[in-house]
């Protein structure tokens, strides 16, 4: 199966290609069906999710340079024989979810500072344009983050906020709109979409191997657990952004994870499992 040319679904190359290059570490595992026991969307068996998850991103992956990592933990042998059709450096162990969330941290600490990283979990469905927006992002940053505050006061809180750190997740979370679980935020506009600044993410999310490094302890320590609420409360800024970073997720999200409680809204997700479950056989 080519589907890189002759079956991929074209939709992305109406926009002109990046010359920044990514990172990709994606952290693929098909023994188990659910972390959390939560409820798979569009009927897939996991095996067949994560095929379809990494189609998507192979698409999404077309607008940009990148390198794709994967980092197969105690797959099926099916599994491994679809990654071995693509251009990928296949990694494979028996580790469990602490190890190989501890080996993508290593992978990435070894890129240089400049590079940029994206830690993907095998369960994140992407849209075909989802890298168009977040390097679009990245390009014009300084001008779509920039912030110069009035008040005083507000610059010992949120001064420079271009050139702090940037985290991006790609996905929109359902329950950030629930009444209890609001709070003021900042939020950016690009040309293709808006962007929020949010406090907590999954492992799951792009940044420069230099914020990694910044945040190597962390990095470590929230591995042992899988513990992203720790990692999130470390990492990203509330209202101080003294020694932290900056994370925002566009509106509407470009990606969505695959558990039927937390799908990113307004985007017709089961159209787009549909037409990558049809090559991922």
């Amino acid at each position: 199966m080519d589907f890189q040319s002759s079956k991929s679904t074209k939709l992305s190359e109406s926009f002109e290609s990046s010359d920044r290059h990514y990172t990709v570490i994606f952290r693929a595992c098909d023994s188990h069906y659910s972390v959390h026991g939560a409820p798979r969307p569009f009927g897939l068996n996991k095996t067949n999710l994560v095929r379809v998850c990494f189609l998507s991103l192979l698409e999404a992956l077309k607008t940009v340079n990148s390198t794709i990592y994967v980092l197969a933990d105690n797959i099926s042998p099916g599994l491994a024989a679809f990654f071995e059709q693509f251009p990928v450096h296949l990694i494979s162990g028996t580790w469990g979810n602490d190890e190989s969330l501890r080996k993508s941290f290593s992978l990435a600490l070894e890129q240089p500072d400049e590079e940029w990283i994206y830690l993907c979990e095998d369960d994140y469905l992407h849209a075909p344009h989802a890298f168009v927006w977040i390097d679009d992002l990245i390009t014009h940053k300084l001008n779509i983050l920039s912030y110069s505050p009035r008040p005083p006061w507000m610059a010992l809180f949120a001064m420079n906020l271009a050139s702090r750190p940037l985290v991006i997740h790609p996905p929109d979370y359902p329950d950030r709109y629930k009444p209890n679980r609001r709070f003021p935020s900042f939020l950016f506009i690009s040309q293709y979409c808006h962007w929020r600044q949010i406090t907590n993410t999954t492992f799951t999310f792009i940044t420069k191997a230099g914020t990694l490094r910044q945040f190597r302890r962390t990095c470590i320590e929230a591995s042992s657990g899988a513990r992203d609420g720790f990692f999130s409360r470390r990492m990203y800024s509330r209202f101080s952004f003294w020694k932290k970073a900056l994370c925002v997720s566009p509106i509407p999200g470009v990606a969505t994870h695959c558990h039927e409680s937390v799908m990113t809204p307004l985007v017709d997700w089961n159209t787009w499992a549909k037409h990558f479950a049809g090559y991922a056989e």
